[in-house]
């Protein structure tokens, strides 16, 4: 393993997804558009752990190290997208729905294209885009207090805390513990980890039933 801590880190939490899409999909099949959304957030949601347990385990050539970062910085906004998704569809309606899912995936697309063709741009840079698209979810925060109860916007904020105390510790290389064993890398793992649990019990307990 080439980073042991942060590959085992993500893969669990990958294999936890997993289970996890084929509980929502079970649940939701009855129901199209519920499925369709909690496909769509699933499926971000493991391929996002399952790209970066690939890009933090294997062992391979630079040019293809560089086409895994790639994939696993991609996932990043793939997930970002796929968690506003079912939140979005079933807290908004009308012209806020539509034009927020639209600003969100046309945000999340072009973020893709810039990782695809300047996977070296400075981390604080690709952090920023990530934590403000993320807490985009303000603007429309109005109606989402109206649609969800509060514990749903709580475990909606909480979640957002978690990826972004873990973005600054990536941006800033801060809790650097024991460098190259479990050092701010491994931290950022772990808070990012934590934001996806937070976001799919909000995404199981209060958008599901729906």
């Amino acid at each position: 393993m080439r980073e042991p801590v942060n590959t085992l880190t993500h893969f669990v939490t990958f294999l936890a997804g997993l289970v996890g899409l084929v509980f929502l999909i079970i649940l939701s099949h009855n129901n199209p558009s519920k499925l369709i959304t909690m496909t769509i957030y699933g499926v971000s949601l493991i391929m996002l752990y399952g790209a970066s347990t690939v890009y933090h385990w294997v062992k391979t050539t630079p040019e293809k190290q560089r086409v895994l970062r790639k994939l696993d910085h991609i996932s990043i906004f793939l997930l970002i997208a796929g968690t506003y998704t079912p939140v979005l569809y079933y807290g908004l309606d009308g012209i806020w729905r539509w034009t927020m899912l639209f600003a969100v995936w046309a945000l999340s697309l072009t973020g893709i294209v810039l990782k695809v063709f300047f996977i070296g741009v400075h981390r604080s840079v690709s952090t920023a885009f990530y934590i403000s698209l993320g807490w985009m979810a303000l603007i429309p925060m109005a109606k989402l207090v109206q649609s969800f109860p509060i514990e749903a916007i709580i475990l909606l904020f909480l979640g957002g805390l978690a990826y972004t105390i873990g973005g600054v510790i990536y941006a800033t290389k801060i809790f650097n513990f024991f460098p190259n064993k479990f050092g701010f890398h491994e931290v950022f793992h772990i808070f990012i980890s934590l934001g996806s649990v937070l976001h799919f019990i909000m995404i199981k307990r209060f958008i599901l039933p729906i």
